[in-house]
């Protein structure tokens, strides 16, 4: 048995809907994809091989033979174009439906909008053993994509209309195609046994791993310590406690923190100006908010794309070749530039007195992610002299509701890449992005990264990407603020297999095994 806890909640437990890094590692386990992305590199998976055309933009996957879901039911390609006809569907109402777009699928964004049927989103099934996507245009990461985001996993059409809107609401209202079931999803505990249909069962050694959802990193220490988890993630508190402790391990998941400013808010119109957005940025010192807000854990972010992802040259990531050419804020913020901002923005309203300003903050009720919103808070409030309240929600509603429908001032959140690509991070920005959560609208932004989807040279289409992070940064879209190295406890003595990831999911235990 292996047993670990989580600090939040999945927001669902459909496979189509999934849209955070918590829903994608609970899919990693009891779905399984044409492809599966390991190591950084897809993998086959329900599909033992594929061909692709010669332009790029036709992929022919090849379903293995014997394919069956948890419940013993064959298998089929149409499952899969199912599943991926249920993602773009405006009826679903995913809210990851625009992932489909990113993959370069033909027809994914009209079909999203309402303007064409799903039958033509450019997924067939031509027999029960073959799948063909075809693409808009040659997409370099369509791969990692697939094998990484579950939103493409297959669904059983006859499943969702047994159950109708309670389809996948608890455990027993699913069918399974991934290395483990879900038995139970009761009482804060998700529990998964293995899948006796998998086609790959012999790779899957726990005969039982339990979940706890446990919101206080503190708590979940606690647990570990007592001997009631088998891995945990150390509290920012603790981890220069534990640093150098033998059973301590780290890995930097991907995760890009910042914080989320509602470009168009209504509440604090001040927003909608790039001046108080750039205010709020040189109000930041991010060398002492790392070192009060996460013990000096965190890498401290004076851009917004992590730094680490793919480039275009061989041997360099887009941070090494670009970095230098990024109009990053100053690490140690600047007070007197944050007060010339402020008072331009002041001026243009019409106030006179900072204190007079109100801005809500919105987070989490992870007391890890309070402390950290607590000295930016306070950053603000010393160096603007504006009031600021902090508004607490569970992370279920922040990505299910509050963000989406952008019923926020300012919020503290941030992105994990889908896959190895700058893209990953700039579409959320895109006028039409339904995660476009900051509501940015900038139809010069949007032009200019539309470009690099259609564009074939790698190197001009990567630097077009470095140019539109600067527009972002220019018009001071966002607050960003860390990159996160994560670091964790796992006796290796006793559990082997157990891997993590940078992108969309981060721990990937399904694989994992008891040392004998």
């Amino acid at each position: 048995m292996f047993r670990f806890a989580s600090a939040t909640e999945p927001t669902t437990l459909d496979p189509t809907k999934g849209n955070s890094v918590p829903d994608d590692e609970i899919q990693r386990a009891i779905t399984e994809g044409l492809v599966r992305t390991i190591d950084g590199d897809p993998t086959p998976a329900c599909a033992e091989k594929w061909d692709v055309s010669d332009d790029q933009k036709t992929y022919t996957f090849h379903l293995r033979d014997g394919l069956k879901w948890s419940d013993g039911v064959d298998m089929k390609a149409s499952d899969f174009v199912y599943g991926m006809q249920r993602l773009v569907d405006p009826n679903t109402g995913s809210l990851y439906a625009w992932v489909a777009a990113t993959a370069g699928i033909v027809n994914a964004e009209p079909c999203s909008s309402g303007e064409k049927e799903v039958s033509e989103l450019g997924v067939t099934a031509p027999d029960d053993k073959t799948v063909v996507i075809e693409l808009e245009n040659p997409t370099p990461y369509f791969l990692s994509l697939l094998g990484s985001c579950c939103d493409f996993n297959p669904v059983r059409q006859d499943i969702v209309e047994k159950y109708g809107t309670d389809f996948a609401a608890t455990a027993d209202k699913n069918v399974y195609s991934g290395p483990f079931v879900m038995k139970s999803s009761e009482n804060q505990v998700f529990v998964y046994e293995p899948n006796p249909y998998y086609w790959n069962k012999d790779a899957v050694h726990f005969t039982r791993v339990e979940q706890n959802i446990v919101t206080d990193a503190n708590t979940q220490f606690a647990m570990y310590q007592s001997g009631d988890l088998d891995y945990v993630g150390i509290p920012l508190e603790q981890v220069q406690k534990y640093k150098d402790d033998p059973l301590t391990h780290s890995y930097k998941n991907g995760n890009d923190d910042f914080v989320y400013l509602n470009c168009q808010s209504e509440t604090q119109p001040l927003l909608q100006d790039p001046d108080f957005r750039r205010a709020l940025n040189y109000a930041i010192d991010r060398q002492n908010y790392i070192t009060l807000g996460t013990n000096d854990v965190y890498e401290p972010a004076c851009t917004f794309v992590l730094p680490d992802v793919a480039g275009a040259e061989e041997g360099k990531t887009y941070g090494e070749k670009y970095g230098d050419q990024l109009h990053a804020w100053p690490l140690n913020g600047d007070a007197d530039k944050a007060k010339e901002c402020l008072q331009k923005a002041m001026d243009n309203a019409g106030i006179t007195d900072p204190s007079s300003i109100v801005l809500h903050f919105t987070c989490t009720d992870n007391e890890s992610e309070k402390k950290i919103v607590e000295v930016i808070q306070q950053m603000w409030t010393e160096n603007l002299g504006i009031d600021v309240e902090i508004q607490q929600i569970t992370y279920a509603e922040k990505y299910s509701t509050v963000f989406p429908q952008h019923d926020y001032e300012v919020g503290y959140g941030g992105w994990s890449p889908d896959y190895s690509d700058p893209y990953t991070y700039l579409e959320l920005f895109r006028g039409d992005n339904p995660n476009n959560y900051s509501d940015y609208q900038n139809d010069d932004y949007d032009k200019k990264l539309a470009t690099t989807v259609s564009e074939t040279d790698p190197v001009k289409r990567m630097a077009t990407m470095a140019e539109c992070e600067n527009i972002l940064l220019d018009d001071a879209a966002m607050v960003p603020l860390q990159y996160r190295t994560a670091y964790y406890m796992l006796d290796e003595s006793k559990f082997t297999g157990i891997k993590f990831a940078v992108g969309a999911f981060n721990f990937d235990w399904p694989y994992g095994d008891v040392v004998s």
